[in-house]
């Protein structure tokens, strides 16, 4: 098995994450989008990680009464759709290149980031405008991150039915563990 299967089978364990725990962004999520799709919209040249992301979910489905929680893939975000990755977001990062993967209902972003075909990119976060951090040297990394915070039940449904962080400390002690760097 080769770095993209692994992706793609953790990418799929975070969807299994969310069915288990009952989060309502589960039956929202709409299944990724083919590869000469992605490539229609991104370029020949995104990277793998990328690909792998949207092959996996394509944002998440509106519905009737749903709220912005529910679409939460991890709390206070959700997927970006491949269609609305062209969106003019007025985003400055020292990279050449960068795709949304993740959003808030405001400003906030998630975007895997890269400087030359082949790089593999980096998730840099925008919390605050103008002042980009890197979150994850990986998509793998975010991932990975993300499935050990279910697996661990640092993030749960909470009483109000919403994906929420409950162990603060176990968070920080998993992003340490995995990316190697302090927790912000």
């Amino acid at each position: 098995m080769n770095a993209d299967d692994d992706l793609g089978n953790a990418l799929r364990g975070w969807s299994d994450s969310l069915s288990r725990l009952g989060a309502p962004a589960a039956s929202w999520l709409r299944r990724g989008r083919p590869d000469e799709e992605i490539t229609a919209v991104l370029g020949a040249d995104v990277p793998a990680a990328v690909r792998a992301w949207f092959s996996w979910c394509d944002g998440v489905d509106d519905a009737d009464g749903q709220t912005i929680g529910d679409c939460w893939v991890i709390p206070g975000y959700w997927p970006v759709a491949l269609d609305e990755t062209k969106a003019d977001l007025s985003v400055e990062l020292p990279y050449a290149h960068w795709v949304p993967l993740l959003r808030d209902g405001g400003i906030d972003l998630y975007v895997a980031a890269w400087n030359a075909p082949g790089e593999e990119p980096v998730v840099v976060s925008l919390l605050v405008p103008g002042h980009p951090v890197v979150e994850f040297n990986s998509v793998a990394e975010l991932v990975a991150v993300t499935n050990a915070c279910f697996d661990r039940g640092v993030y749960a449904v909470d009483d109000d039915g919403l994906l929420d962080l409950v162990d603060d400390a176990g968070y920080d002690a998993l992003y340490e563990e995995i990316t190697g760097l302090p927790a912000t």
